[in-house]
């Protein structure tokens, strides 16, 4: 949060409104999202920088469910919060 802070504060336009393609049922059949198609927001990037702190604290005490019992959830919850991103 506060890496996350400082670089929002420093350059304030970095923050943006995103569209999110969503997987989709045909048939009943979930169709992945088309990872080679163009962005849906129009803009396009060439890196991506992860504040892993924000990423792993949130797997390890969870507002929306209970805590992770075993290393293994948790990182499990980490791959599918990456995957997510992508």
């Amino acid at each position: 949060p506060a890496f996350y802070r400082w670089l929002s504060e420093k350059y304030p336009l970095i923050i943006k409104d995103v569209v999110e393609d969503e997987v989709f049922d045909l048939d009943g059949t979930p169709c992945p999202i088309d990872t080679s198609a163009p962005n849906p927001n129009g803009q396009e990037f060439d890196n991506l920088y992860l504040d892993m702190n924000g990423i792993i604290h949130p797997c390890f005490h969870p507002e929306d469910r209970p805590a992770p019992t075993t290393e293994e959830e948790v990182f499990q919850c980490i791959f599918d919060y990456i995957d997510r991103l992508f």
